[in-house]
């Protein structure tokens, strides 16, 4: 006759279950494993990432304070570079201040020359020269003033007065002029 065994081996069955829960214990600490070596790895590549942007911060305020000290540099020579133009304009200024006078002593000079006059006082400002004088006749007063005429360096020469006086016993005539520089 054939026997079947109907009642069920728990021993097997047990030992089934057993391994199981061997391998899933088994598993869930290799993923825990796994999660863990994640995790320290991503830990490590963000303290990486951050050391190097930090390192990176630093170089670039190194630069930064390197460029101020260049924009400073800069601004420094702008500043020199404006004083010096300046002083040059003035001195430009000056000379050709410098220049105008000088010329007006040279033609009234010239205008001058054969005539017994001499001159007290001589003011140039602008376009406009003030002259006065001192003459031994009304005629070299007279002829000065055509003279300074002829020297076209001049225009609207007036003569303002022209008075006779004596100093020490000489008949001397005083005259003051007027005049415009031709520009």
């Amino acid at each position: 006759m054939i026997r079947i065994n109907l009642l069920s081996t728990p021993r097997a069955k047990a030992v089934k279950k057993q391994l199981d829960v061997r391998l899933e214990l088994l598993s869930a600490v290799g993923v825990l494993i796994l999660t863990v070596a994640g995790w320290m790895f991503y830990g490590d590549s963000l303290e990486g990432d951050i050391a190097n942007m930090r390192h990176e911060q630093q170089e670039k305020e190194k630069e930064v304070a390197l460029l101020k000290d260049k924009v400073k540099q800069v601004q420094d020579f702008e500043r020199t570079k404006k004083l010096l133009e300046d002083k040059n304009r003035v001195i430009d200024e000056l000379e050709k201040s410098r220049a105008g006078p000088v010329q007006v002593l040279d033609h009234v000079s010239h205008s001058l020359e054969p005539l017994n006059i001499w001159l007290v006082r001589l003011t140039v400002k602008g376009t406009s020269v003030e002259l006065e004088g001192k003459a031994l006749t009304n005629d070299d007063v007279v002829e000065f003033v055509n003279n300074l005429r002829r020297a076209e360096y001049f225009s609207n020469i007036r003569l303002l007065e022209s008075k006779s006086g004596t100093e020490a016993k000489l008949n001397l005539y005083q005259f003051k002029l007027n005049m415009t520089l031709k520009v």
